[in-house]
């Protein structure tokens, strides 16, 4: 591996999803911490680089990401989920707003490519789906024209080439002052070049030779580099030797040691946190065959895999703690030793799991050939002693388990469980994850593993319980429910089913969860016992309902975050499992939820009418999103003290509010009258008050219009008109 593709390897790992995900959590937690307010104030903050942008020179969605975050008192910084974006104003031409994917992780970001210089300021501000909005923030591109910086020319590789050999990764940077690559589009002009090779732009500011050399000798070549319309910008001779066909390359090993290594952990071939070795020629390519890996002065415990073609990796479980230097050596397949490479080995010691003791929560992902496409739910109680008991959730049956059908290593964490009659074990291993534990009460232990039977495999992700007591509460616990919503699209079209769902969460002093459903499909509420993981930046529960109805079942799984302010978030996905869609409307059957709404529920203000909006308030609007609702609001509603009337223009009767106190839930129903092409219709609904005490956010179920089996879902949205 030479070195750019190893920069390139390095850039590739450092932006995977996970280090992603961390650098968000990151983000959400430099800003200021606010102090007493009546009201969360939520922010907007963008990521825009620093040095500005070029003319010519595409934006990246990392360089430009539009954050939402919120201080709040005793916890670190939340965000609200789904949420839309504005500007106002005009942004630089060529540069677009681009709004957050269906991931919670994939952020609104601006994106393209600038066509002029200048400085141009624009208001951005996000909308919550439940209408709530946060601060209106400036944004400021900077945006300069490359032809006012100057360029210097850095060449890679244009020393030696081999005759006969296809060219790797040789070429040349056109290199601003600082150090930056122009990524503007050039041309380039390259003279003395041996005879079958071309120099052209491989990648954005990087230039490469392509080719081989079709004749031994040594060259002068300069590459001179202009703008589009022959300006010039920089150039640069090289001397450039192209060695005979015969010429045997002198074979390089190296040794890449990614950081400190645990003691008693087991490392295997191709793992990421283990050193590796690879052996490469003065040409940069790898090895093809198997080599032979030495080394002396390895921690006891390790020993050398070099099967793989021309690379090597550090395996076993270290069994001593301390620094060592460790000389490897490899010996290629025709007998030729390379040279020696000495790299220092730290071993920490193994990470104490003697306070693993408690009960753990987690979801099984889908998998169409292992679950049914259903998941599964894996929940276990681990004493001090090492004795387990628990149950798994596969193909929508529960499999309790005994401790005899659990292993486990308390020196690497190690887990295998094989719960009678499933057919499948789980293994994996539970791991101290130090990304989130500075900060927490406690420790945050991660479950890491799978579950697998002869043909397939599919993903456990969970966490272990935070361990509280009535005199150590958790600060989560409330006695006023967590209500929240969760929704499909927040801006589907009037006539297209949400999937819109009501969920209510009860977190106690020490840490347990009460979860209650009410499913898009309009079935029956379901209840499910969970347990609450407190992190630095906020606490995790996992969500896995099988929910009964007309058609057969259903499953709602995933994940769900909340801040000591009951504000909530997450990603939960449903899927409608029976043939019989007769209980969910027509051509839903796995809707991907990216954004759980919910909050928790405050005492009625005083001054406010038990709605929470304004008594200055008139009127308000009632919005049904759904099958057989035209584009415009069916419903017009007058706003009283105590209550919501129908207006007598509303196409709509037989109207009932109710509004809890104690649990801050609307819930409701009316009757939408019979028309040329449809009967009438109950539709009853649910919500809760939003953040922002101007209107109600929730779901709706009601029958079909076409046959009274089948019942559509969707979500309720009431606004205040102001």
């Amino acid at each position: 591996m030479n070195v750019f593709d190893r920069l390139t390897c390095a850039i590739v790992n450092t932006f995977s999803l996970r280090s992603a995900l961390l650098l968000f959590v990151g983000w959400l937690s430099f800003s200021a911490v606010d102090s007493l307010r009546a009201a969360p104030v939520y922010r907007i903050q963008t990521s825009l680089s620093a040095s500005g942008f070029k003319v010519g020179e595409e934006i990246h969605s990392w360089e430009s990401l539009i954050i939402v975050s919120r201080p709040s008192p005793g916890d670190n910084f939340w965000y609200r989920l789904p949420h839309t974006v504005q500007v106002t104003g005009d942004l630089p031409p060529g540069i677009q707003l681009v709004q957050k994917g269906a991931g919670f992780h994939e952020l609104a970001h601006f994106t393209g490519t600038p066509t002029q210089a200048g400085q141009f300021t624009v208001q951005v501000q996000a909308t919550m789906a439940d209408g709530l909005t946060t601060t209106q923030e400036a944004v400021t591109f900077i945006i300069t024209d490359p032809r006012d910086d100057s360029y210097t020319v850095q060449t890679w590789g244009l020393t030696r080439l081999l005759q006969g050999k296809q060219v790797g990764n040789a070429g040349a940077f056109l290199v601003g002052q600082w150090q930056s690559l122009l990524k503007a589009p050039t041309k380039v002009q390259a003279t003395g070049l041996p005879a079958g090779v071309t120099i052209s732009e491989s990648l954005a500011g990087y230039y490469s030779i392509q080719g081989a050399p079709e004749v031994a000798g040594k060259f002068s070549v300069t590459l001179a580099f202009s703008w589009p319309d022959g300006a010039p910008i920089a150039q640069t001779t090289a001397d450039l030797e192209v060695l005979p066909s015969d010429y045997k390359p002198k074979q390089t090993l190296s040794v890449v040691v990614l950081g400190p290594i645990r003691e008693k952990v087991s490392y295997a071939p191709h793992g990421y946190k283990a050193p590796f070795l690879y052996v490469e020629d003065e040409f940069g390519a790898r090895s093809s065959e198997p080599l032979i890996i030495t080394a002396t002065g390895l921690p006891a415990g390790l020993s050398i895999d070099s099967q793989a073609p021309g690379s090597g990796f550090v395996v076993g479980r270290p069994t001593q703690t301390g620094t060592f230097a460790t000389t490897f050596r490899a010996t290629l397949p025709d007998g030729t030793v390379t040279n020696e490479v000495v790299a220092s080995i730290e071993v920490l010691p193994a990470i104490p799991f003697t306070d693993l003791a408690g009960t753990y929560d987690s979801v099984v992902d889908r998998s169409e050939s292992l679950n049914g496409n259903n998941g599964g739910r894996l929940r276990f109680t681990l004493t001090r002693g090492g004795q387990a008991t628990g149950f798994i959730i596969h193909n929508l049956v529960r499999y309790p388990f005994s401790n005899a059908a659990f292993t486990f290593d308390p020196d690497t964490g190690d887990v295998t469980i094989t719960p009678p009659g499933s057919g499948v074990t789980v293994s994996g291993s539970i791991a101290l994850s130090d990304e989130y534990s500075s900060g927490s009460p406690q420790p945050y232990i991660t479950f890491g593993g799978e579950v697998v039977n002869a043909s397939s495999s599919a993903a456990v992700h969970g966490a272990r319980a935070t361990a509280r007591s009535a005199t150590n509460p958790s600060p989560y616990a409330s006695d006023k429910r967590i209500n929240l919503v969760f929704l499909n699209e927040s801006s589907s079209a009037a006539g297209q089913p949400s999937g819109a769902g009501f969920l209510a969460a009860s977190v106690s002093p020490v840490g347990n969860v009460t979860l209650t459903v009410w499913a898009p499909d309009g079935s029956a509420p379901v209840s499910l016992a969970t347990t609450l993981s407190e992190t630095s930046f906020g606490a995790t529960f996992p969500v896995y309902f099988i929910v009964p109805n007309s058609s057969g079942s259903s499953t709602l799984s995933g994940q769900v975050f909340i801040n000591s302010d009951g504000d909530a978030a997450g990603e939960l996905t449903w899927y409608q499992s029976a043939t019989n869609r007769g209980a969910f409307p027509d051509g839903i059957s796995l809707i991907e939820y990216a954004g759980v709404i919910g909050s928790r529920h405050i005492h009625e203000p005083a001054g406010q009418n038990l709605l929470g909006l304004e008594e200055s308030i008139n009127t308000a609007q009632f919005d049904l999103i759904g099958e057989d609702v035209s584009a415009e609001p069916e419903a017009a509603l007058t706003l009283q003290r105590s209550s919501m009337t129908v207006a007598s223009t509303a196409n709509v009767r037989a109207m009932k509010m109710r509004f809890d106190n104690k649990t801050g839930i609307l819930t409701g129903s009316l009757t939408l009258p019979a028309t040329n092409t449809s009967r009438a219709r109950a539709v009853t609904f649910r919500g809760v008050r939003t953040p922002n005490d101007t209107g109600i956010i929730g779901h709706f179920t009601t029958p079909s219009s076409i046959k009274s089996t089948r019942r559509v879902a969707g979500m309720l949205m009431i606004d205040s008109a102001r």
